[in-house]
């Protein structure tokens, strides 16, 4: 459990860094630039989705990449994009979260859940029916999972998830919190959501 709740804390600094929470007279100008590349290649991942999470940090000119994938082929994919944009040196400390059919299963289960609900609606391009079909395809071709922006990310590690993203109110939170708990089978939910109104 406390392992879980290290993961939720330390991406709510990731995601507070990552989304505009370093005061802009803190960075100068090259440094923003460096920002800007390092965050458009994560953005061009083919293969990042729902069930990862990616953050960055530049410090005297390093890159930090932090964060969990449920793939070990993204750890890699994330640094050569970040190298390739930038040409900096780059610390990888990207997690690559154990494989589990258990883990896998609350992953789907907890994806269905929070995206099957008109939340979606507000926060996924295509709204519920899209996240519906996603789940269908999920179903017809094991292994698959759902990629693109969605503002919670779902990370899994040893039948504890940790939901991790944005939303704009704490009406959304609460009903994502809810029904993330009611999947069957997980050792708790941890909340590293953050609310900011647009």
């Amino acid at each position: 459990m406390k392992g879980m709740k290290r993961i939720a804390g330390a991406c709510v600094a990731l995601l507070l860094m990552c989304t505009g929470g370093l005061p802009a007279a803190d960075m100068d100008r090259t440094g923003s630039d460096t920002m800007a590349k390092v965050r458009r290649a994560l953005e061009r991942l083919p293969y990042y989705g729902v069930y990862d999470f990616l953050a960055f940090g530049i410090e005297n000119g390093v890159v930090t990449l932090k964060g969990y994938a449920h793939r070990p082929s993204l750890k890699r994919e994330a640094e050569e994009m970040v190298r390739h944009a930038v040409g900096a040196d780059i610390t990888n400390r990207i997690e690559v979260l154990p494989t589990s059919s258990f883990d896998g299963r609350i992953r789907w289960a907890t994806y269905q859940q929070v995206y099957t609900d008109e939340i979606a609606d507000r926060y996924v391009s295509g709204g519920s029916m899209e996240t519906r079909y996603a789940l269908l395809d999920m179903a017809r071709v094991p292994g698959m999972e759902p990629f693109g922006t969605y503002p919670v990310h779902i990370i899994v590690r040893d039948r504890r998830v940790a939901l991790i993203g944005v939303v704009i109110n704490e009406a959304d939170k609460a009903q994502i919190l809810v029904r993330a708990r009611q999947v069957a089978h997980t050792f708790g939910v941890e909340d590293g959501i953050l609310v900011r109104a647009r």
